[in-house]
């Protein structure tokens, strides 16, 4: 979300008053206040990449995100700014380590109860693998967080044709461009859901076509047993580390941050958030 509001608003873009951009800040802050004010939850928890490329996934598979720009050097700035910014409004921050966001988020989902009810507002479709009703729903920033998609699972087999539980699979045989995965050479999405559809598991599919099963087309048979050292290595990388140690941590909130925020530019959205938040509260 702190990418789409950088990109979203870098012209004319917004500054501080030392000249310093806050545009990411100020996009993603407004941000999270519409989503207070609209979804009205109990805690919101802002989740952070500690390691956007892990070791343990690159090693897997070098290719992993390999083609995806650096991080703009102002930007990494803004996401130092955030964190402190954060700490002062006494909301919950947390991450893994040396783990994606993802992991961080899956995390708090292994743990949930049945009766606890997590909302996770993210454009990253990893995250369907997540999806667990009644418990976990993705809103899927499809306009920023003004055109969100709902995915429970019947909106994730409405969208994909699969389950949420097996949607990584889909993904790993589609191939994922955002990510660097290539996906199984000639398999494209209808082929891939096609399969997901006809097969319990991957396993299923190989050995189906091994077996030289009617049920595999001869050329999707021949690709995916080809592909089974790429099948294999995918099903160690794509699935999100819900094990991953969690850290999470939360400051004190500090109502002088209003007027510090005036420096950075950012007095309005903090207001907005304050005001979102102790609407919620007051409920």
């Amino acid at each position: 979300m702190v990418y789409r509001s950088y990109f979203a608003m870098r012209e004319p873009g917004v500054f501080a008053k030392d000249g310093r951009s806050v545009s990411a800040l100020h996009g993603y802050l407004d941000m999270v206040t519409k989503l207070v004010v609209d979804r009205r939850p109990d805690e919101v928890v802002h989740v952070y990449d500690h390691d956007w490329r892990p070791t343990a996934r690159v090693d897997i598979y070098a290719g992993y995100k390999a083609e995806r720009p650096e991080e703009p050097a102002d930007l990494t700035i803004q996401f130092a700014m955030l964190r402190e910014i954060l700490d002062r409004t006494g909301m919950l921050q947390a991450q893994t380590e040396n783990w994606e966001a993802e992991d961080a988020i899956g995390a708090f989902c292994l743990e949930a109860a049945d009766d606890d009810k997590i909302e996770i507002v993210s454009g990253d479709r990893d995250l369907i693998q997540l999806v667990r009703d009644p418990v976990v729903t993705l809103l899927f920033t499809l306009r920023g967080v003004s055109d969100l998609g709902v995915y429970d699972e019947v909106g994730v087999l409405a969208k994909y044709g699969v389950p949420a539980d097996r949607y990584g699979e889909f993904a790993i045989l589609r191939g994922d461009p955002s990510d660097g995965l290539p996906g199984v050479r000639g398999v494209g999405e209808k082929t891939a859901r096609a399969l997901v559809q006809e097969f319990p598991s991957i396993d299923a599919m190989l050995e189906a076509a091994e077996a030289g099963t009617m049920l595999i087309k001869p050329g999707v048979r021949a690709k995916l047993i080809e592909s089974r050292d790429y099948l294999d290595n995918m099903r160690r990388l794509v699935p999100i580390n819900g094990e991953a140690p969690l850290t999470l941590w939360a400051g004190e909130r500090d109502d002088n941050l209003v007027e510090d925020a005036a420096e950075l530019g950012l007095k309005g959205p903090i207001q907005r958030l304050f005001a979102a938040l102790e609407s919620v509260h007051a409920e």
